[in-house]
């Protein structure tokens, strides 16, 4: 594990059953300067709550001057419901992400949130790291309420460790010294209605891995759907099917980062490809809306074949899935590299139009690559959704239906399923 010059949590040798790539770490060492060595951090917030949302730890409950936020967020947990006893007396496979981590007692996962104490699961719950209302399009989803407006919050933590992160100092801050903010203290129902109350008509989750915090995610969402909002999952794709389907009962949109096409690329990430295209065609499968995005990365995943091939598999799940390009600005630990050429990410568009696809964006260089921001029915080709720097300027279609000739264009076009 990278750590930038931070202490990487220590691993867990010398135990047959945890996987020897995971960075496990002891409940202790999560909390480290908030406990004494040997004790368990306190994470006794909603324990014996029975039915309904779980309650929230109290709003800053047992901090000390100085708390780590480590030990912060250990207090805001509430017990999991994404895991499975074993494979061995004591011990729980958690299985919110494709690590499916094996917990033995009193150690973390590789996300560094999701912890055993007591026999039990404890997850992240009743908090945010941030929050904010813009535009559905700056979620990079095109096909799902255009010109809506979006409340997306995030908590902390990450199952990967991309050094391009564009919201490190939240995904990271576990990892990181300069690690950023600090909880939010906020129940569901409150969440939600900060978004109803600014005139939203989605309510994401995102900024860091959601299905590492699936839990909060279903009961905020739970509170969403109750108010009439279309709910989106920001994913790193890095997830399991139990947890897919754990969460589509509430979830309208799975939007799929699909980060490279090699072991090597995803190595440098902390995962593995095959989970990311299995989560695509089986979110597909659940019946989620699916987007994928691809940040183009020069030197990391700027290989024109390798590209085509992910365009090609994504066609092979459902060549209506729209995907999005994106270039790559430097960031976080990639500041040394230059941003992606936007002739290149045009070439790639026009190959993956050729080769099926029926939905190809590039879209965040709007200055230079304008066309390939707007929707076109795939019958005519006359545009159905105007759009200019993640902000959808006119939308044509009638009853999800292109004006000029028919053709049904597929996506989210109106308020949230019941």
């Amino acid at each position: 594990m990278e750590t930038n010059g931070q202490s990487a949590p220590e691993a867990a040798t010398g135990d047959p059953l945890d996987p020897g790539c995971r960075p496990h770490v002891r409940v202790e060492d999560l909390v480290r300067g908030a406990a004494p060595a040997g004790e368990r951090a306190p994470a006794d917030a909603g324990a014996g709550c029975a039915g309904g949302e779980r309650a929230p730890a109290e709003p800053g409950a047992g901090g000390a001057p100085g708390e780590p936020l480590t030990a912060k967020l250990a207090r805001r947990t509430v017990p999991g419901d994404l895991y499975e006893r074993g494979p061995e007396e004591g011990y729980l496979r958690c299985t919110a992400c494709a690590h499916r981590c094996v917990l033995s007692p009193g150690r973390a996962g590789a996300c560094g949130i999701r912890f055993e104490q007591d026999g039990e699961l404890r997850v992240p719950f009743g908090y945010v790291a941030r929050h904010y209302v813009r535009s559905v399009e700056t979620n990079t989803i095109f096909h799902v309420r255009p010109g809506a407006r979006s409340l997306t919050f995030g908590m902390f933590g990450c199952d990967l460790r991309c050094p391009y992160c564009q919201n490190w100092k939240v995904s990271q801050a576990l990892r990181e010294p300069e690690g950023d903010g600090e909880p939010i203290d906020i129940s569901a129902a409150d969440l939600v209605e900060t978004a109803v109350a600014a005139g939203c008509g989605v309510l994401a989750s995102a900024y860091n891995e959601p299905m590492i915090t699936a839990e909060w995610a279903r009961a905020v969402f739970t509170e969403a759907r109750r108010r009439g909002l279309v709910t989106a999952l920001i994913s790193d794709g890095n997830t399991t099917p139990e947890a897919l389907a754990y969460m589509r009962p509430v979830t309208d949109v799975f939007r799929v980062d699909l980060k490279g096409w090699s072991a090597d690329q995803y190595r440098t990430l902390g995962g593995r490809v095959e989970p990311v295209l299995a989560a695509i065609g089986e979110a597909r499968r659940l019946g989620y809306w699916v987007e994928v995005v691809t940040l183009v990365v020069p030197g990391f995943n700027d290989k024109a074949a390798g590209l085509r091939a992910l365009g090609a598999e994504i066609a092979r799940v459902d060549p209506d899935i729209p995907w999005h390009l994106n270039a790559f600005y430097p960031r976080y630990k990639m500041r040394d590299r230059l941003t992606t050429d936007p002739a290149f990410l045009v070439d790639v568009a026009g190959v993956a139009y050729a080769r099926g696809m029926r939905y190809v964006y590039v879209s965040n260089v709007a200055d230079r690559v304008r066309e390939l921001s707007h929707t076109r029915c795939p019958g005519c080709y006359e545009v159905v959704v105007r759009r200019f720097n993640y902000e959808t300027q006119e939308v044509l279609l009638s009853g999800g239906a292109c004006p000029a000739c028919g053709t049904r264009v597929p996506g989210l076009w109106g308020p949230a399923a019941a």
